[in-house]
């Protein structure tokens, strides 16, 4: 075999090995526990716009909205397609619309517009959503824990997520939730402490988070999914 060929053999061998122990090293990060997910949103260049104090939020036909505790009133969307929101405050309300282009029947069948949308509340400020997915954060301090009342309208989706947090504990304080035709899911590192829920025709997974206290009135078509330790919460 000429030198040449051993030379390139040598070097294509290499790069499998090379590629292996990469695999295998991911791989034992990954039975360990040691694997973090990907943060897209950390890597996501935002328009930051600081609105003045409101006393109401109104969300139609978003697919990415974050609703989390801040210091100060804020908006902020995915730069270089804010063109695609539409933002106001009219009084004391701010009013974010997905695409004023959506017709209804379009957001019946689900379209939704997917440009990152995060909204900062100092303070409690009733939300209500329709044709939304809107995301609560918390805190990792119980002492500070917020506290959130949200009204979801036709096809809006409420949940908690703790991507990014690796596994620790994140707390709300109270979540008052109303919903018609909605769903709502907790998740499994979330702790609330009261959850006081009013659903007609929606549906709720608590996901393994723990609730301490719940109170809920549903009608007969709304399904309501409950772990063993958080039936004993239901007041």
């Amino acid at each position: 075999m000429k030198t040449s060929n051993k030379i390139l053999l040598g070097i294509f061998l290499a790069i499998i090995l090379f590629t292996t122990l990469i695999q295998v090293m991911v791989f034992a990060k990954y039975k360990r526990g040691e694997y973090v997910k990907f943060n897209r949103e950390a890597f996501t260049e935002m328009t930051v716009v600081e609105i003045p104090d409101i006393r109401f939020v109104s969300l139609k036909g978003l697919g990415s909205c974050a609703v989390m505790p801040g210091e100060k009133f804020k908006l902020e969307m995915q730069k270089e397609k804010t063109a695609r929101i539409s933002y106001r405050v009219v009084n004391d309300t701010l009013i974010v619309i997905g695409d004023p282009a959506y017709m209804s029947d379009q957001l019946e069948q689900g379209t939704r517009n997917r440009t990152p949308v995060n909204i900062y509340l100092p303070t409690i400020v009733p939300i209500k959503g329709a044709y939304c997915d809107i995301r609560l954060g918390g805190s990792f301090d119980s002492a500070s824990a917020p506290s959130y009342n949200v009204q979801l309208g036709k096809s809006a989706y409420l949940f908690t997520n703790s991507r990014g947090t690796n596994n620790a504990t994140v707390y709300i304080n109270e979540l008052t939730c109303s919903g018609e035709q909605a769903s709502i899911d907790l998740d499994n590192n979330f702790t609330v402490n009261n959850l006081h829920m009013q659903l007609m025709r929606s549906n709720f997974d608590d996901r393994g988070a723990t609730v301490k206290k719940i109170t809920i009135e549903a009608d007969e078509r709304s399904n309501i999914r409950l772990s063993g330790r958080n039936i004993k919460a239901v007041k």
